[in-house]
């Protein structure tokens, strides 16, 4: 937390020097470099205006993906060039950015607990449902200030060798060591894991929250010593292709890219699966102004939408994308109906409030 709040001070400090005029562009990169950021830094607003929207995600493959799905179609209605910045939507740049007065993105692909953590806080800008159509996404998928932009699931993966052909059905299997013997994998983060612990043990889908920590750790902490926890995508991957675990809690676009990799031998179940929504949210002083919730509304159509489901795995939010899926497409989506017959939606909100202490706890109880 402390490594965190140092990095978002800095941040400060150096948007505040570029703003003023202090620290020239150069400096500035430099300084975020030493922040383990990048940072696609804008010569000056009067060059970030109306004739640009810059997008802010997660970087690698998803740059190219967001500007062919959402960007490319946009520019094309409009004429309004798009540019994805791969930096990653920090909240602590977020903040920073907003609170020096000297925002550089448009848009931001965070989730719905960033952006109910950053509306609460006056840091983003509500959405204008008089420019989106939020009836362009299923339900509870429009909050104030963010709009699901696609889906991801957290689901179930094995390697189907080591479970001698046998599916695990559930999140109950993944403690079953006796049934399933070897290694496990669950994330460092949080969010969509205690969850799969509470369903383990029983706990009803509706009285999921508020999260009984003691609960769960009790049921967790027999397992510890056959668990491997991960901190990037790319690692679950790797603990799955050299053998280390025989099952895991990952994202179903990585369990889909190992069953490609694969041909099925390590894949994954939709039973239980736990459901999150990605969502755009606009940083207050957005240089483009208005004209994001435009680029916003037609992020939602279904055919940006399932090129993106092709392309990284992120599942629609827009129904009519579903009556447009191919076979191959539903396999893989989290957003069809066959695959949501267990799943089990993360709330936002609930993070929103509480994730700084739970996310502590947890790393506690599992060092």
């Amino acid at each position: 937390m402390s490594q965190s709040k140092f990095r978002q001070d800095a941040l400060s400090i150096a948007l505040n020097g570029f703003k003023n005029g202090q620290i020239d562009r150069r400096s500035f990169l430099v300084a975020m470099g030493a922040l383990g950021l990048t940072v696609a830094v804008k010569p000056g607003k009067a060059a970030a205006d109306a004739n640009e929207i810059v997008i802010c995600n997660w970087g690698g493959a998803a740059v190219d993906a967001h500007q062919e799905a959402f960007g490319k179609p946009f520019t094309a209605k409009t004429g309004i060039k798009v540019v994805v910045d791969g930096a990653g939507p920090d909240t602590a740049a977020i903040r920073a950015q907003v609170e020096a007065n000297a925002v550089i993105w448009d848009v931001t692909d965070g989730g719905m607990t960033d952006a109910a953590t950053l509306g609460k806080g006056g840091y983003v800008r509500p959405i204008d449902y008089s420019v989106v159509d939020k009836n362009k996404v299923g339900p509870e998928m429009a909050a104030e200030f963010g709009i699901a932009n696609y889906v991801f699931a957290n689901v179930l993966a094995y390697n189907s060798e080591m479970t001698k052909g046998v599916a695990p059905s559930g999140w109950a299997d993944f403690f079953d060591l006796e049934k399933f013997p070897g290694k496990r994998t669950m994330c460092k983060y949080v969010q969509g894991q205690l969850e799969a612990v509470l369903l383990a043990d029983g706990v009803a889908p509706k009285d999921i929250y508020p999260l009984d920590l003691d609960r769960a750790f009790k049921k967790l902490k027999p397992l510890l010593p056959h668990l491997i926890f991960w901190d990037s995508g790319a690692q679950s991957q790797q603990l799955f292709r050299d053998g280390e675990v025989v099952m895991g809690n990952i994202w179903h676009s990585r369990a889909n890219l190992l069953s490609k990799e694969t041909k099925g031998r390590l894949t994954w179940s939709w039973d239980q699966n736990l459901l999150f929504l990605s969502a755009w949210s606009v940083p207050k002083g957005n240089p483009a102004g208005d004209k994001v919730f435009e680029f916003i509304n037609s992020s939602l159509d279904p055919e940006g939408q399932l090129l993106l489901l092709r392309s990284m795995g992120g599942g629609p939010t827009n129904p009519k994308a579903i009556a447009m899926m191919t076979d191959e497409d539903k396999k893989v989506s989290p957003s069809t109906p066959e695959n949501a017959v267990t799943q089990f939606r993360v709330d936002p909100a609930y993070y929103a409030e509480n994730e700084a202490e739970i996310q502590n706890k947890y790393l506690d109880f599992i060092s």
